[in-house]
């Protein structure tokens, strides 16, 4: 495959036309007048790709899947994706400027590859797809998103170019990536296999990358595969997981990533392999009390975390927390501690994302673009399994193994889609409400800290699975520090019933 002559340059002139775009914002560097497109149509996706493109690099855009340009002979793939600080690492970015800023931003959303291969014929080697020749060699463009706000195509001309890196994966990288990849191939293949005619291979499909998104690593596949209502199907394509982007993201902008993340000795290139180490492990610590573990891990001390540093030890690492493990931050793999009675009951409730309230105030949202919905699709959980046998007694806690899961269809479409819904007609029709918690007296409840307790009219665990509730650890004026409708509050967690994860880890085996 080869590109024409105007995709043509040297890694120099690469650095010449970047370099002299840095620091300017898109509508600067808009020489090809991509923002004109605007004035009749405020919803244009990719037209900071389209900036970068054909006013930066001076190239029109096609929809072809070969690479977009060659540089000193070398094929590569010119990506262009948004990246922004968190809201909760905002307090530490204010007041620094260039690198020290730039340290704080992270990966705004995933990145786009190519579409899947369905017709003429699918794609068998990995080595030789479009996914992997598009994925090989990555030129990343990064410009700030700076907003918390849904901002319309216009928008985008304020933004700033931040800087740009040259991405190849690593070996182990590469592995993740063929897996997955074959996942896809080998469904693919055998749906091919079975249904010969278009109409009933498409009805098959259907639904598909719902039923494979549970055991990929490092991509997904967006959009779903479904029928529109023109009678044609919406195809998918294979997309970067946010989570693998912002590692990439991370490793460019803060230096000190590297210094502070952990690699297991041993790695993993599929669910399947990480599901055979968690049973070896549970094969040699299954019904050990934690005094037992910690003689066989080298622990010496006692913290009310000791079991988590206990599987920590099993996977052959020392660090804070099993999910400052890269392994399983590149896949979205949230390891979580379990501790059940000898029944099955009385897990706690799960605190999980923070919730970005201004993409909610956006009336014409779409539920599965959302930020919310990439979170539960995106994400699974491994979770470590303690039993107590005896509350008193804490000695008697035994390691009963490992359990994973990931959200399925069903759950997000029913309950997370709700929860949704839900909260979002509270901001919209202003029935957003504080409800304060008032005693048997009638007189409202006062905190340690003095403050009245009460909370807004979220959807609250005793309706919801997922619900709403604030994350800070001290609740008080100072504290509530977000504000909706008017109305200011704690910053806003996602939370998942406990009773809801007791019941879904009992319809799980071990590994």
């Amino acid at each position: 495959m080869a590109v024409t002559d105007d995709r043509k340059f040297t890694r120099a002139q690469v650095y010449s036309i970047l370099e002299a775009a840095k620091g300017k914002t898109l509508g600067e560097v808009d020489k090809s007048h991509q923002f004109d497109r605007t004035l009749k149509n405020e919803k244009i996706t990719g037209i900071a790709g389209d900036v970068i493109e054909q006013s930066v690099f001076g190239y029109e855009r096609d929809s072809n899947q070969e690479c977009d340009i060659e540089i000193d002979g070398l094929l590569t793939e010119l990506k262009t994706t948004g990246v922004r600080i968190p809201k909760s690492e905002l307090k530490n970015a204010r007041g620094k400027t260039g690198d020290a800023y730039n340290a704080f931003l992270r990966a705004k959303e995933g990145i786009s590859i190519t579409g899947v291969t369905f017709e003429p014929s699918i794609q068998t080697d990995f080595s030789t797809s479009h996914f992997w020749e598009k994925s090989e060699r990555l030129l990343i463009v990064f410009y700030e998103y700076k907003s918390y706000d849904v901002v319309t195509a216009s928008g985008y001309a304020k933004f700033p170019i931040v800087d740009y890196c040259y991405n190849s994966f690593s070996e182990e990288e590469k592995a993740k990536l063929r897996n997955d990849w074959e996942i896809v191939r080998d469904h693919l293949q055998k749906v091919y296999t079975e249904c010969l005619d278009a109409d009933s291979r498409n009805e098959r499909l259907v639904g598909f990358t719902h039923i494979l998104r549970p055991n990929l690593l490092l991509i997904e596949l967006v959009p779903g595969f479904k029928k529109k209502s023109s009678g044609s199907y919406q195809k998918p394509r294979y997309r970067l997981k946010k989570t693998f982007v912002d590692y990439i993201v991370r490793g460019h902008f803060d230096k000190s990533r590297a210094k502070s993340e952990i690699v297991l000795s041993e790695s993993f290139s599929s669910f399947a392999q990480l599901d055979k180490r968690c049973h070896e492990l549970s094969m040699r610590f299954c019904g050990k009390t934690l005094p037992q573990l910690k003689e066989m891990l080298g622990i010496d001390f006692d913290s009310k975390d000791v079991a988590a540093k206990c599987v920590i030890r099993m996977f052959g690492t020392d660090c804070k927390r099993l999910n400052q493990i890269s392994d399983f931050s590149k896949a979205g793999i949230i390891a979580k501690t379990i501790t059940i009675t000898p029944n099955g009951g009385r897990t706690e409730d799960m605190k999980l994302k923070l919730i970005d309230f201004e993409e909610w105030a956006d009336r014409d949202a779409d539920f599965e673009e959302s930020d919310v919905y990439g979170y539960f699709c995106e994400h699974s959980f491994l979770c470590p399994i303690f039993c107590e046998h005896d509350s008193q007694d804490k000695s008697k806690t035994t390691f009963e193994g490992f359990k994973r899961f990931a959200f399925d269809e069903d759950f997000i479409e029913k309950e997370v889609r709700r929860t949704w819904n839900d909260s979002r007609r509270l901001i919209h029709h202003n029935e957003l409400e504080w409800e304060y918690r008032y005693d048997k007296d009638g007189n409202k409840v006062v905190n340690r800290s003095g403050s009245y307790v009460g909370a807004p009219n979220f959807p609250k665990s005793s309706e919801y699975l997922v619900f709403l509730r604030g994350g800070a650890d001290d609740s008080n004026e100072k504290s509530r520090t977000e504000c909706v409708n008017g109305i200011r509050m704690l910053p806003q967690f996602f939370w998942l019933k406990g009773s809801y994860i007791a019941k879904k880890l009992q319809e799980i085996s071990y590994i």
